[in-house]
């Protein structure tokens, strides 16, 4: 039978498509005329409606350039993944969801928390509470839709240990090298104003940590220094670099990741620095492949930056 069922169960075939002769890694599309040989979409060669391997190809400097072999020509090198490769295709989603996840994660708490602040005339405790029961739910869910669409897990997220040792070394340094940069900068930038205009912006909202009440300052700390890392970590080096370093590769991916990673969190002062701090943290994460790395380097430095700026009178936010 032609294309019956088998004699078991009445089913279809399985049927394995021809492999080019030159090419066997690769799917052949045509045969050629002249000598039957399956050949692959590089290698067929068309006069009219007929389909020819590059040996039989009537222009004789095509068929120059292939002289004739008593066997297949040699095949190019498998191509072998590390698991590094794999870990990263594993991670399959693209930026058109992640993009459309970031519009309406960050777009609805926004507009929810300018209505809150509106309404309450409070830029600590009340955008805290917005920070916990409306961005971390909803980063949560649309990390879990995107990963689910393509039948992934938490592991392609990047919820895996790896190597402890190089996870906290790098999360460690990471952190180092992202309180030198991002302060580096901010000083730079407040000096630059301060010579300018005479005013100090580093101070200029201080009045906001000397109010501040206990139970205030408790829940500051625990958004910024235990909620922060590890839900923008999610979202940012979890779910959205490995879509930008599928489509742009890893160093690209790591820059824009850093200046989108800045400039959603709209300070004017220091988005230099937080752009510097994303792509400190997106590059810990494609050394170390695991999430829990970026989230270590940003826990260590949002506590370093929240007790120098409950010394020195920095707001928090």
């Amino acid at each position: 039978m032609a294309d019956g069922g088998n004699e078991a169960g009445g089913g279809p075939i399985e049927y394995e498509p021809p492999r080019c002769y030159w090419h066997p890694y690769d799917q052949a599309t045509a045969l050629c005329v002249a000598c039957g040989k399956p050949v692959c979409r590089n290698c067929v060669r068309r006069s009219g409606y007929k389909h020819y391997c590059p040996q039989c190809y009537p222009d004789m400097a095509v068929a120059a350039a292939y002289p004739a072999m008593p066997g297949p020509y040699p095949a190019p090198p498998p191509v072998v993944l590390d698991e590094k490769d794999k870990r990263w295709l594993k991670a399959d989603w693209g930026l058109k969801e992640v993009g459309i996840a970031l519009l309406v994660v960050f777009g609805i708490y926004s507009i929810v928390g300018v209505v809150v602040v509106l309404l309450t005339e409070d830029f600590i405790f009340y955008p805290s509470l917005v920070y916990i029961f409306v961005l971390c739910p909803l980063i949560a869910l649309s990390c879990w839709l995107v990963v689910r669409s393509k039948n992934r897990g938490w592991r392609e997220l990047g919820f895996k240990w790896g190597d402890p040792k190089r996870t906290f070394t790098y999360g460690g340094l990471g952190a180092l090298g992202a309180l030198m940069a991002s302060f580096g900068i901010m000083l730079l930038i407040a000096l630059v104003i301060y010579l300018l205009g005479g005013s100090n912006p580093l101070t200029a909202e201080a009045e906001q940590v000397e109010t501040i009440t206990r139970g205030q300052l408790l829940l500051s700390i625990t958004v910024v220094v235990i909620l922060a890392p590890i839900f923008e970590e999610l979202f940012f080096r979890g779910l959205f670099y490995p879509a930008l370093r599928r489509s742009l590769g890893p160093t690209l991916a790591i820059v824009i990741d850093g200046i989108i990673f800045g400039a959603l969190h709209m300070r004017y002062l220091s988005i230099v620095s937080l752009i510097l701090v994303g792509m400190i943290l997106a590059y810990v994460y494609e050394k170390t492949e695991s999430l829990y790395a970026p989230m270590l380097t940003h826990a260590l430095y949002n506590g370093v930056v929240v007790a120098i700026s409950l010394l020195m009178g920095w707001p928090l936010f």
